[in-house]
């Protein structure tokens, strides 16, 4: 996005929309605008986007687990799944987004003795 300037006083111009003209017009038009002397100007050039802010995720990312989740007592418990690393029969488990689309949903456990993790679709972990 090219910087713009203000012609009357030369501060940074910011992008905003115009509601009053949506209100009008019921079209969406975008303004330049300054915030020391509130002069405005129509943006002209529109096949430039003002902003786009995209945030890429991993899927680690997505199931970090703080290493001490299995103290917290707001989560759920059950003894109805196996630790393959220790033996232990509790677990504290809550839901994560799998994939790149976040629609699938899967479990993550974690053992209460020796904070193994494992996904409910883990065939060995259960």
């Amino acid at each position: 996005m090219p910087v713009r300037f203000c012609q009357v006083c030369s501060n940074l111009l910011y992008p905003q929309e115009d509601r009053e003209y949506f209100r009008r017009e019921r079209k969406r038009r975008l303004l330049y605008v300054c915030r020391v002397c509130g002069h405005r100007q129509v943006a002209e050039d529109l096949s430039i986007p003002v902003h786009r802010h995209v945030v890429p995720h991993a899927a680690s990312e997505k199931t970090a687990v703080r290493v001490d989740v299995q103290l917290d007592p707001t989560l759920p418990r059950t003894q109805q799944v196996r630790c393959q690393q220790c033996g232990n029969r509790e677990a504290v488990y809550f839901q994560s987004p799998v994939g790149r689309n976040d629609e699938a949903l899967v479990l993550v456990f974690t053992c209460t003795v020796c904070s193994n993790r494992w996904l409910s679709s883990d065939e060995a972990g259960s």
